[in-house]
């Protein structure tokens, strides 16, 4: 699985990398959208996300741009009628599906299948369990479709209680093998940022209740 063959427009800059940063930001005080800077391993922003909110629209919708400001990924959850969709779509910029993020159910712990456009799965993400990451990190272990092996993490990095508790801020690392193909080092980075929307989402219906 070299990384440098057939690799879609604009994620060059993810052929030789190990690991991601994923830093979620706020731009004012009243944004009630997430937005996030991508970091390369030497510490200097790549690319920039977006969420994008519309009545009766997507579930999710995420925008993945470099700093030219070209899309280079959509991210789509759809939304539809009388049902919960689980399925995140992974658009290139030429309009090519690169995969998807498939949520799976379960009270013990959240975990997501990595599959490709044909729903070949590929790797397995599984997350902590009840009382795993409390005042500390949380691991997601990125696992091969058997999960014989371990070829990863999505690590959200606990910043201390103080920051924790007055900040929206959240920060991850989502490592993977430097020769991995670069779809699927980008498919894992929109499962992170799938991950923290899904937490925002839950907490968004907790403050309404």
């Amino acid at each position: 699985m070299a990384g440098a063959l057939m690799v879609p427009p604009g994620l060059q800059d993810l052929i030789p990398v190990s690991h991601f940063y994923i830093n979620q930001t706020w731009n004012h005080t009243f944004q009630n959208y997430c937005t996030y800077d991508l970091i390369g391993p030497n510490g200097h922003r790549v690319y920039e996300a977006k969420e994008y909110r519309e009545f009766c629209g997507p579930r999710m919708d995420i925008r993945v741009q470099n700093l030219q400001g070209y899309n280079i990924l959509n991210l789509l959850l759809p939304a539809h009628f009388c049902s919960w969709e689980s399925t995140l779509q992974v658009i290139d910029a030429s309009g090519h599906l690169l995969g998807f993020v498939e949520k799976n159910w379960s009270f013990s712990a959240a975990s997501f299948d990595i599959l490709r456009p044909d729903n070949q799965l590929c790797l397995k993400v599984q997350g902590p369990g009840w009382g795993e990451g409390f005042m500390s990190d949380q691991v997601y272990q990125v696992l091969s479709a058997d999960k014989s092996f371990a070829v990863g993490q999505i690590i959200r990095v606990w910043q201390g209680l103080g920051r924790e508790m007055f900040t929206r801020e959240d920060k991850f690392v989502v490592q993977f093998p430097a020769d991995l193909e670069v779809s699927m080092k980008a498919i894992l980075i929109a499962c992170t940022l799938m991950i923290d929307l899904l937490d925002h989402e839950r907490r968004r219906q907790h403050s309404h209740h």
